[in-house]
């Protein structure tokens, strides 16, 4: 279960992330100037659908189909934001070509967070706690292991490092 918890839990800090990134203009900058395919690297990279899926079936009852339904939706929400984009090949959405669409895909991503919060509700708060402490701990030694010759973090969470 806790594998499971991992990768949402992943994928809701991969949104607060591409926020940062699209809210301070630093994604111009970046290496994850491809909006389109950041969103889709998090859908697949943590293969959200099937985490939530298998995350499921550890509850019992209503518990079991609600939290689905309610992690299915912010699958959609990602989906929904790929899909946002004009129908062009991934490698010609840029971004240069959002055009005010930010607004759009932050509150997208707002809604993500929102559904994969409900979503981990229906866990022990023990296990969620256990994951987001493991997570913290990866991110804490990423942190220090980075090697300040190759230039700065591009987009530390603020409050990690506040």
């Amino acid at each position: 279960m806790r594998d499971c918890l991992y990768n949402v839990l992943r994928v809701r800090e991969a949104t607060e992330q591409e926020s940062r990134l699209i809210s301070t203009g630093k994604f111009k900058d970046s290496a994850r100037q491809n909006v389109k395919l950041a969103v889709k690297f998090i859908i697949n990279n943590y293969n959200l659908s099937d985490s939530i899926i298998a995350g499921s079936s550890y509850l019992k009852g209503n518990d079991r189909v609600d939290a689905s339904g309610v992690g299915q939706s912010a699958v959609q929400s990602l989906l929904t934001i790929v899909e946002y984009f004009d129908a062009a090949g991934v490698e010609n959405i840029k971004v240069d070509s959002l055009a005010g669409k930010e607004k759009i895909v932050i509150e997208g991503l707002k809604s993500v967070r929102r559904d994969l919060d409900e979503f981990l509700d229906y866990f022990p708060k023990d296990d969620v706690d256990a994951v987001k402490a493991r997570i913290l701990s990866e991110n804490e030694l990423n942190y220090r292991e980075f090697d300040t010759s190759l230039g700065q973090i591009i987009n530390p969470n603020p409050a990690d490092k506040a």
